[in-house]
């Protein structure tokens, strides 16, 4: 059947005739043996049958037992013998052996199933001995059964003569506690129990033997089945101890191994300082890294490096943990590195801008000066042809005239003579080459990216591979200095 079903039909029959509390403990057997009253939220069959029909725990017990007493091999139907006795007489006769139960008929009353059980000898305990009794003033009052044979104190065996609780084996001398689960309430809390085929309270037989007396000592803190519903406060605790322990061992061991672990490598700085976005003009401090980033748990990745953000501080998975102030230290490194490459830079374009305004200005210079140089040959060359009474006078032909040959006129026919003239206006016309440079321009750069180079080292840290910067850098002064060496073998100025 459904538990569903299950639970409808015990409602029904508490609802309808009296003689249907045997079906009440049937159902209820049920629900308990398969454990179905957890789909409520119920921890037990006695929350189960309370919180949902008000039956209380000797109710619920009593319905149960009886359906297991008088039913055929423990099932739905009644022993036909039992079948209509009624509730009253069913109730009185657990109390009666299986010899006496035989003497019980129909037409016995309660009264005198009260009787038969009142002619059972006196009871005795579970080894059937009589209770100890000692005689009046005397100084041995430990309680127990045959003479002091067995005492209350150590004995986990049922019996219907006990007169003390066993004791919890836990208990210190001056301070004795009774053990929770010798109560018959108890017990039948473990029958209803999931593990209570395997529970040494109900089955002596699994428990250690005492190495005094060979009796059984049952014990909760020796039962392996920790998620017993039934199991006791003393082993819950050493249970709830032994996980904390766990616990911090394991937490011991993390905290050994995230030490051994080491610290974060300048590359994952800088790739953590990326993933925090930190900007050129933030006032780095551990508190601010904190607000901003350590109220959660949380992680992400950024240049191939993975962090993992604590309110303690961040970490890598193959770095430990450094605090926020740690933190905020090695960031602030990372920045003033930053603002350092920045104001190089911008050092760089100046002085290469003031660079090139010097060698424009020098250029410029240099154009003047051949400009000036030409204008002077022209005017030279018009002097020239000016005098020729001059006896050391040069031809049109630019040869040297002899002291007794005369000089040919100069006539506008003759194209030589408009050669000479057109020829220095010719050469002061033309442009010089904007592209041409000497040596000491050489010189200056080569100076100049030697000086950046330097600069740019410095910068960087010496474990790192120089970044293309530096490369360009080295590529141009190596360049320049060929350069150099090359305008020193061929002698030349320009």
């Amino acid at each position: 059947m459904e538990y569903q079903d299950l639970k409808s039909g015990i409602r029904n029959h508490l609802n309808d005739a009296a003689e249907d509390f045997f079906m009440v403990g049937y159902f209820l057997r049920q629900i308990s043996e398969n454990t179905l009253f957890t789909e409520d939220g119920y921890k037990n069959i006695w929350e189960f049958a309370k919180g949902e029909y008000g039956l209380s725990t000797s109710s619920a017990s009593r319905f149960m037992a009886i359906n297991a007493r008088f039913s055929i091999d423990g099932g739905e139907h009644m022993a036909e013998k039992y079948i209509g006795m009624g509730v009253s007489k069913l109730q009185e006769m657990l109390g009666l052996p299986d010899e006496e139960l035989e003497k019980v008929t129909q037409e016995t009353t309660v009264r005198e199933i009260r009787a038969l059980k009142k002619k059972q000898e006196e009871p005795k305990s579970f080894f059937g001995l009589p209770k100890t009794v000692y005689p009046e003033g005397s100084l041995l009052s430990t309680k127990g059964c045959g003479d002091g044979k067995y005492t209350c104190f150590s004995c986990a065996r049922p019996c219907g003569i006990r007169q003390e609780e066993r004791y919890c084996r836990t208990a210190p001398l001056g301070n004795p506690f009774s053990c929770t689960q010798m109560s018959e309430e108890k017990r039948l809390d473990i029958e209803a129990g999931l593990f209570s085929e395997k529970c040494q309270h109900l089955h002596p037989e699994l428990a250690p033997i005492r190495e005094g007396d060979k009796e059984p000592d049952p014990c909760c803190l020796n039962c392996e089945h920790k998620t017993c519903f039934s199991r006791c406060d003393v082993a819950k605790k050493k249970d709830e101890d032994e996980r904390k322990k766990e616990q911090a061992e394991l937490q011991k061991r993390q905290k050994e191994a995230e030490g051994k672990k080491p610290d974060m490598t300048e590359k994952e700085i800088e790739s953590l300082y990326g993933w925090l976005g930190i900007k050129p003009g933030d006032k780095i401090t551990g508190a601010w890294l904190k607000e901003q980033h350590g109220r959660s748990y949380h992680g992400g990745g950024y240049g191939g490096d993975y962090f993992n953000c604590t309110p303690r501080g961040v970490k890598t998975d193959r770095s430990k943990e450094m605090t926020w102030a740690e933190v905020a230290k090695a960031l602030k490194e990372i920045q003033e590195k930053k603002k350092g490459l920045a104001d190089l830079a911008e050092r760089n374009a100046a002085s290469q801008k003031s660079l090139r305004e010097a060698l424009k200005e020098k250029e410029q210079k240099r154009k003047e000066e051949k400009a000036a140089a030409r204008k002077a040959a022209r005017e030279a060359a018009r002097q020239t042809t000016a005098e020729p009474e001059n006896p050391d006078i040069i031809d049109a032909d630019f040869r040297e005239v002899e002291d007794n040959e005369e000089p040919k006129p100069i006539t506008a026919q003759e194209p030589e003579q408009k050669t000479i003239t057109q020829e220095p206006e010719a050469e002061a016309e033309a442009e010089p080459d904007p592209e041409e440079y000497g040596r000491l321009d050489v010189a200056l750069l080569l100076d100049k990216y030697r000086r950046d180079l330097k600069a740019y080292r410095e910068a960087f840290s010496k474990e790192d591979c120089p970044p293309p910067i530096i490369q360009k850098q080295r590529i141009i002064a190596d360049a320049l200095a060929l350069l150099l060496e090359q305008l020193d073998r061929g002698g030349a100025e320009d």
